[in-house]
């Protein structure tokens, strides 16, 4: 049997996969639902609280159309969402493997910030580990349950990602470099 509605996954720091009678592989998961992959383009994450679900879809529909840095959206449940599946790797993961972090990343990345606050996330942040390439080699953001709910005026989960692998100073200084007027919103947020 093959029908991911038929996963349970419940609440926990990581959530917990009760029931999975499928053959679909767990791929991540976190405080509010798991991901499995089931094709080479497709995933499903399944939530623990349709609460979540409800968050991240609303997310998805109103901003998913406006712009190419979210997933594609195939489908939506009471506790699902079928999605692209990024092939990676993650952003975390390239840097873990990198000796640096470039001044054309940092651009990227900067790019990205400036996208989501475009679209009036509230949470003008994100891990490393939910910035993903995709299969044209393009960053996307992933998990957005709480883009709309908890604010943040500035990237303090992604500065504290950097600075776990000794990245933050460099990273600041292209900052400073390419976007002065940042660097100096953000210099004030460090203190």
């Amino acid at each position: 049997m093959n029908d991911f509605t038929q996963i349970v996954v419940m609440p926990g720091k990581p959530v917990q996969v009760q029931i999975n009678p499928t053959d679909y592989p767990l791929i991540g998961k976190g405080l509010q639902g798991a991901v499995f992959k089931l094709s080479d383009d497709r995933c499903v994450k399944i939530y623990s609280k349709q609460i979540y679900c409800l968050r991240e879809k609303q997310v998805l529909k109103q901003i998913g159309e406006k712009t190419a840095i979210l997933p594609e959206v195939y489908e939506a449940g009471e506790n699902y969402i079928l999605m692209e599946y990024l092939t990676g790797p993650s952003l975390q993961e390239y840097l873990e493997k990198s000796t640096g972090i470039s001044e054309e990343l940092t651009i990227e990345i900067i790019n990205l910030i400036k996208e989501i606050r475009s679209l009036q996330f509230m949470r003008i942040d994100f891990s490393l580990r939910h910035a993903i390439y995709d299969k044209n080699g393009k960053l996307k953001l992933i998990d957005h349950v709480n883009s709309f709910k908890i604010h943040r005026s500035f990237p303090k989960r992604l500065f504290k990602d950097l600075k776990q692998l000794g990245l933050l100073a460099t990273f600041l200084e292209h900052v400073k470099i390419q976007e002065p007027d940042i660097y100096q919103q953000w210099k004030k947020s460090l203190k």
